[in-house]
């Protein structure tokens, strides 16, 4: 079995498919033998658990999102994600995946309480396409979930399209796999700007993985050529990459997907491109 972590669920613009690629010249850069990395708008982790699966140490990493998954990596990181109340949800999906759209909803309608954190995965892995749901004062927003598919005799694909990516099964799986991998990682539940009230350590290397401009709108946003500006100059010495859908300056490079051209759809015509920009 492979022993490897994994990204807790499909979530738009993850990077698991390039995660490899992008830590190859992260840790390339690394400035020292024992450099500290800054994984911000982190999302569901990708860049951090590679760093980890290739042996760099939880506690050298910080992981930052302004959205839920923020939280999420904290609790991870301090041990403290209740895997009672996780195991409780996926105890209560029902038995028939038809009916999962139907409970996500409900279960997306109630007011936000404690477990907020232990809610998140299950409800991001059932949303259509992947799409980022996120938490706007007490409610869910963005919440649309797939539902149960079957082919039918004209169906390219044939076989079944489950409502949650991944199985409530392999979900749980994952994320025990997490909480005792990942713990020791720093994660921050703040905006990206706070992190330009004061200069990083030296050694430090940083990656961003910006909201694309060009896909359905995600819940927070911010300046980013803004960002660049501020940040060469308080940390100069330290190295910042930027992956986009276009390159950012002339050094950029282009990562290779590699696999199917992918969509929400199924249906893209092309790979989409990402680069990855060094500043």
């Amino acid at each position: 079995m492979n022993s490897l972590m994994r990204v807790p669920c499909s979530y738009q613009g993850g990077k698991q498919r390039i995660a490899a690629q992008i830590v190859d010249h992260l840790l390339e850069a690394a400035p020292g033998p024992n450099s500290r990395f800054y994984d911000l708008c982190c999302g569901s982790g990708a860049i951090s658990i590679e760093l980890v699966n290739r042996g760099i140490d939880p506690s050298r990493i910080w992981m930052l999102d302004i959205s839920t998954w923020g939280t999420f990596w904290s609790r991870i990181g301090t041990g403290s994600f209740n895997m009672d109340v996780f195991d409780k949800l996926i105890s209560n999906l029902p038995s028939d995946k038809r009916d999962f759209k139907a409970h996500m909803l409900a279960l997306s309608a109630i007011p936000i309480g404690d477990n907020e954190v232990e809610l998140y995965p299950l409800l991001q892995a059932s949303s259509f396409g992947g799409k980022q749901i996120w938490r706007k004062e007490e409610r869910w927003a963005n919440a649309c979930f797939r539902d149960y598919w079957e082919p039918t005799e004209t169906s390219v694909r044939r076989s079944p399209a489950n409502p949650m990516q991944p199985s409530a099964a392999e979900l749980r799986r994952r994320i025990d796999s997490l909480v005792t991998g990942m713990k020791g990682v720093t994660g921050l539940n703040i905006d990206i700007m706070e992190l330009l009230n004061s200069p990083l350590p030296n050694d430090s290397i940083v990656y961003i993985d910006p909201p694309y401009q060009s896909t359905t709108k995600y819940a927070f946003n911010f300046d980013l050529p803004s960002f660049i500006n501020r940040f060469n100059e308080i940390n100069h010495q330290v190295p910042l990459f930027i992956s986009e859908g276009t390159p950012l300056n002339s050094d950029a490079l282009m990562l290779n997907f590699g696999g199917a051209n992918g969509g929400i759809s199924g249906a893209r015509k092309v790979k989409h491109q990402e680069w990855l920009s060094r500043f």
